[in-house]
């Protein structure tokens, strides 16, 4: 029993990533026009979906081997969450210029924790919307296709491990906060 909770807790956890591949293609395909017949994710220069992003959206459909129901069912959890993802984040972007704003100027230090739990309030808003949203997504694959996506995504958070030695060492050395 505990096994199989580990399993289902570890599978949940790799498919967070996923969400956002899929949210991604679909930022973008809302800027064009209906998707072909193929089951292809096309990109569009200065969309959210384009370059690698869209690439890794169109490898994981076909790696995944998700039917054209599948895609369509995909797509529509994604545009109901489309909207207030938006919001979230527009609000998480002002209320983190608000935070730069008193930090330069000469606020309390509760006007300055207020702020902060505000965006913090805000992280755990985007975060539930977008376990909400997988857990949705979740539900459309076949249990092969759950198996598939957790090795999928183990092998990219493995590629991501190694590349990170690239790109500022260690977890913990990048030093303080950047606000």
């Amino acid at each position: 029993m505990m096994k199989r909770t580990f399993a289902i807790l570890v599978a949940a956890g790799l498919m967070l990533p996923v969400v956002g591949i899929f949210a991604a293609s679909h930022l973008q395909a809302q800027t064009e026009s209906p998707v072909p017949e193929e089951t292809s994710v096309p990109s569009r220069p200065g969309t959210v979906g384009e370059g690698e992003r869209g690439d890794r959206a169109e490898r994981l459909i076909e790696e995944l081997n998700l039917t054209e129901d599948q895609i369509n069912q995909v797509r529509a959890i994604r545009e109901g969450a489309q909207d207030e993802m938006q919001a979230l984040h527009e609000r998480l972007r002002s209320d983190r210029e608000a935070l730069h704003g008193l930090m330069a100027g000469e606020a309390t230090e509760a006007e300055l924790r207020a702020q902060h739990e505000e965006i913090q309030t805000l992280h755990r808003e985007v975060a539930d919307k977008r376990f909400e949203t997988m857990l949705a997504t979740r539900e459309v694959l076949t249990a092969d296709q759950r198996a598939e996506l957790a090795e999928l995504m183990e092998q990219r958070r493995a590629q991501f491990r190694e590349n990170r030695g690239f790109h500022g060492g260690q977890k913990g050395q990048r030093g303080g906060h950047h606000w």
